[in-house]
């Protein structure tokens, strides 16, 4: 579920400045979600940490969960992995800096991924109260209600989803991700990326777009919450507890969605699958196939736990995993 997933996606990083500020949503949790969370998570692997080291034979390959955006805490863990950095062979990204700057020409060839090109907008194929919300987030981003009407629906949850406490703010270039990367370009260390991002925009859209509309009711409750999710998401970020953080999102999933159970499973599934699980597998050949045996490797750190996670794909395939200082 594409529109989900546009949320979740955005969740992997989290907010940037000190300015953003808010509730860590975890203080008000009650016995019954903390339950349902520890019961969730109980035999999941590797849901702590976002620094392993995997090492088959004379390979050894640093995997770091990242944060895309900026925090105050981010200088010191920057600093700290910098050696890891200066003695890599290669840094395995999500999207390297080459493919990041010839991302945009690339897009604006193909306007469809975003925008809808045929047909009615979102104005005519919403009901009146959904695009009246969405209307007025959009609004209060920047974005004119026209333009918004325009957007494919995954595009304009993701655009209204981050806390306007970042906007004008430099706190993308601040992430664990771009420091990373400087310091690789500073030692002269080879990047590239772990897929190719168009790949990512065409999964958003593989929903019809009339099942995209018709899904944006289920995520309307988890747009403009304000800075509380991405509080919340920093403490558990730079406390090493990801994987606990999203499966607090799953349960107010479930409680919010306007659907049935069953169907919000599937839609929940659907939604781990594209954005996560699908991702990470074919991650794994690229990583192997990559030349050295000094290798990092930074991504999301929603990319690493689990049993479809990085880490534990890794030691399906023969690789020891020690945690490692972050």
């Amino acid at each position: 579920m594409r529109l989900l997933i546009s949320i979740l996606f955005l969740l992997l990083p989290a907010w940037a400045q000190a300015a953003c500020t808010g509730a860590d949503l975890r203080k008000a949790l009650t016995p019954e979600d903390q339950s349902w969370i520890a019961a969730k998570i109980a035999d999941a692997p590797f849901v702590e940490g976002n620094h392993w080291i995997a090492q088959r034979g004379d390979r050894k390959i640093h995997i770091i969960g990242t944060m895309h955006f900026d925090d105050p805490r981010m200088e010191e863990v920057a600093a700290g992995l910098a050696p890891v950095i200066a003695t890599a062979d290669h840094l395995l990204l999500e999207v390297s800096p080459a493919d990041e700057k010839a991302l945009k020409p690339r897009l604006a060839s193909l306007p469809e991924l975003m925008f809808i090109t045929k047909g009615p907008t979102l104005i005519d194929r919403l009901p009146p109260e959904d695009w009246s919300v969405l209307a007025g987030l959009a609004q209060k981003h920047g974005i004119p209600s026209w333009m918004a009407a325009k957007m494919r629906p995954w595009f304009l949850a993701a655009s209204v989803s981050l806390p306007l406490c970042l906007k004008g703010t430099n706190a993308k270039e601040l992430g664990l991700d771009k420091r990373l990367q400087k310091q690789a370009q500073a030692a002269d260390i080879a990047m590239n990326s772990l897929e190719d991002p168009i790949d990512v925009f065409q999964s958003m859209n593989s929903d019809p777009l009339d099942e995209q509309v018709r899904q944006i009711q289920l995520t309307l409750s988890l747009m403009g919450q304000g800075t509380d999710e991405y509080v919340t998401l920093t403490h558990s970020y730079f406390e090493e507890t990801a994987w606990h953080y999203l499966a607090m999102i799953e349960r107010r999933f479930y409680q919010n969605a306007i659907f049935d159970e069953e169907e919000a499973k599937l839609l929940w599934d659907q939604a781990m699958n594209d954005l996560l699980v699908r991702r990470n597998k074919a991650w794994i050949p690229v990583i192997e196939a990559s030349a050295g045996n000094n290798l990092v490797v930074a991504v999301g750190a929603l990319h690493l736990p689990g049993e479809n996670g990085v880490l534990n794909l890794l030691k399906n395939r023969g690789y020891s995993l020690t945690r490692a200082a972050f």
